[in-house]
């Protein structure tokens, strides 16, 4: 009775660190099918602001096997508001260090990182915002090894 008391409190003490994300916003994975991530294939992420007065920070996210090919991956992402107006940027997104260590968590042959985008952003207006990524990398096959992309915005602390 005794472990299995240690065993429910550990359980309830975890599910509470994990649901205690109160800077999140918003936050999604896409799977990339066939972890093959063909330029034709956009990852859009549409999400609700309502808040317009405080700083947010946007991260991307990227899982990846071992067997992607690079130390790196191009995105070209669009950020569009609820009136249209739309944002351009290319960003480069380290996913190894010179040595070919892959950064970020890792479990197996499977890596999770975390890309600070932009920090610091005020919403202009509540509504509707559209974030796209497009892979940018110069190969005329698909990118083997990406296996989810994902978007995270958050209020700034």
């Amino acid at each position: 009775m005794k472990s299995g008391f240690k065993i429910g409190m550990f359980l309830v003490a975890a599910m509470f660190l994990v649901g205690c994300d109160s800077a999140k916003v918003y936050e999604e994975y896409i799977e990339v099918e066939n972890n093959n991530w063909l330029k034709e294939n956009v990852a859009s992420f549409e999400f609700d602001v309502t808040d317009t007065v405080s700083k947010h920070n946007l991260y991307l996210n990227v899982r990846n096997t071992g067997d992607y090919a690079f130390n790196n991956l191009y995105l070209f992402i669009s950020l569009q508001g609820p009136n249209g107006n739309m944002l351009k940027d290319t960003v480069n997104c380290e996913l190894a260090d010179k040595s070919g260590k892959w950064l970020g968590k890792g479990i197996g042959d499977l890596w999770d990182i975390q890309i600070p985008y932009v920090g610091g952003f005020k919403f202009a207006q509540s509504g509707k915002y559209t974030v796209s990524m497009e892979q940018g990398m110069r190969v005329n096959k698909g990118l083997e090894g990406i296996t989810d992309v994902g978007l995270r915005v958050e209020k700034a602390k």
